[in-house]
This record gives structure tokens, C-alpha cells and sequence, in this order.
């Protein structure tokens, strides 16, 4: 019924920031020992990231909830249709906030700081996490979707896979450990693309090797208005839901 729904949607949304947070403050946590200003840096760039963070997901729960209405109605080819229209517009998202977030990263740092090391830090490390922007999107495209078909325990893993990568990563790639380079700042920033991509393409390997009830077909690919319109009227809410404890 429609509260089993919002309480599932809510859990979900829960777990989806959950570990978007616990992402940032494994960054903050090896971050800290490279310097204030790295620290500080990261302490504003967090607040854009974080609200790219909760746009996407909002969106995500609106293509579950798409999902799983046209699954519970039995229409399949809308239900793909759904998935597919979702994917899509899930990388125009990602493609769009990489740009807008790489260009405009610098000016925002400069209305909060005169600091330039503060600014350089914060470009340095937006410039690589924004690169992977796209990546996420697809995780959360794909998280929704594995949600909407029930699919709890391989979403779980996939989230916490990337989140485990990233606390792996973050000291290798910050403080050069082993044959890796001291990259700082940028290694913190590259440690976190790389495990929402590692989630990304998890996703994709349980895809392949156990179907989904849906599936992503190129021959949806077309641009849907109808459904997008669906997935907005549901997704923006959920959006703005999650972005404003961000503002």
C-alpha cells in the first residue's frame, strides 16, 4: 500500500545517503592529516557535493517508484521502458553536474575564503570527484532499480563494496603508500570516484550474470516525455527532500 511504499522509499533514501556520508568522512578523516587548509577545503567543498549527491538520489527513488508501479501492474515493456528512460537520463545528470561542478567550484570556494591555498586545495580535489559525477549516477541508477525489483542484498553489497574500496584507497593514494604516488588531496578525491565506479560496475556484473525482472533496452533509448514527466513529478519532490538539509 502507499505507506509500505513511503517507509520503503524513506529506508531507501536512508541507506543511500547513509553511505554517501560515510564516503565523506573517511575522506575528512585522512584529509585532516595533510593540513588545516586541506581540512577546510574539503569542509566546503562537501556541502555542492553532497547536494549533487541528494538530487541524484531523489531522482533514483523516482525511477523506483516508476518501476514498481509498472511491475505491480504487470507491464513489463513499460516497466524496461522505465529502466531504460531512467539510465538515460540518469547520464545526462551525471554529465551535466560534472561540467557545471568543475566550472563552477573556483568562484563558489572564493565567495567563503580569500585563502588561495584553501581555494587550490578545494579545486584540486572538486576536479577529480566531480570527473566521476557520471559514475555515480549510474549507481544510483542501478541501486534503484535493483531495489525496485527487490534486490536488497546485492544493492546492500554493491553500495558497501564501494565504500570499503574507498577506505582501502584513501590513505594509499593520499599518503603514497607501497608502489603507489603521494598524490594528497587529489588521492582522497580519486580513492572516492574509484569506489563509486568499482559500485557502478559491481551492479553491472550481477546484471549480467543474474537478470533483473527489467531490463535496460536500446530500443528505449528514445527520448520518452511522457515518462520523464513521471519520473520528475516524483523525483524532484524526493530531491528536494533530501537536498534541503544541504542548503
Amino acid at each position: 500500500d502507499s505507506s509500505t511504499s513511503r517507509g520503503l522509499g524513506d529506508v531507501y533514501k536512508r541507506q543511500s545517503m547513509m553511505v554517501s556520508s560515510l564516503y565523506n568522512i573517511v575522506d575528512s578523516f585522512f584529509i585532516a592529516r595533510i593540513s588545516e587548509d586541506a581540512m577546510t577545503a574539503l569542509s566546503l567543498v562537501y556541502p555542492v557535493q553532497n547536494l549533487i549527491n541528494a538530487v541524484m538520489i531523489g531522482f533514483g527513488i523516482g525511477i523506483n517508484a516508476v518501476i514498481s508501479f509498472y511491475l505491480g501492474a504487470q507491464d513489463k515493456k513499460m516497466a524496461d521502458r522505465a529502466a531504460t528512460q531512467g539510465m538515460l537520463l540518469g547520464t545526462i545528470h551525471g554529465v551535466g553536474f560534472m561540467i557545471l561542478g568543475i566550472a563552477v567550484m573556483r568562484p563558489f570556494l572564493q565567495m567563503f575564503t580569500g585563502n588561495a591555498q584553501i581555494v587550490d586545495y578545494g579545486v584540486r580535489y572538486s576536479r577529480i570527484a566531480f570527473l566521476f559525477a557520471t559514475a555515480l549516477s549510474w549507481q544510483l541508477v542501478f541501486e534503484k532499480t535493483f531495489q525496485a525489483v527487490g534486490r536488497m542484498v546485492e544493492s546492500m553489497t554493491c553500495m558497501m563494496s564501494g565504500a570499503i574500496i574507498n577506505i582501502i584507497l584513501d590513505p594509499v593514494l593520499i599518503f603514497g603508500l607501497g608502489p603507489f604516488p603521494k598524490m594528497g588531496i587529489e588521492g582522497a578525491a580519486l580513492a572516492t570516484g574509484i569506489g563509486q565506479a568499482a559500485g557502478a560496475v559491481l551492479y553491472l556484473i550481477f546484471y549480467i550474470v543474474n537478470p533483473l525482472p527489467v531490463k535496460y533496452r536500446k530500443k528505449y533509448l528514445k527520448a520518452d516525455l511522457k515518462l520523464w514527466k513521471k519520473l520528475y513529478v516524483i523525483g524532484i519532490p524526493a530531491s528536494l527532500n533530501l537536498s534541503l538539509i544541504h542548503i
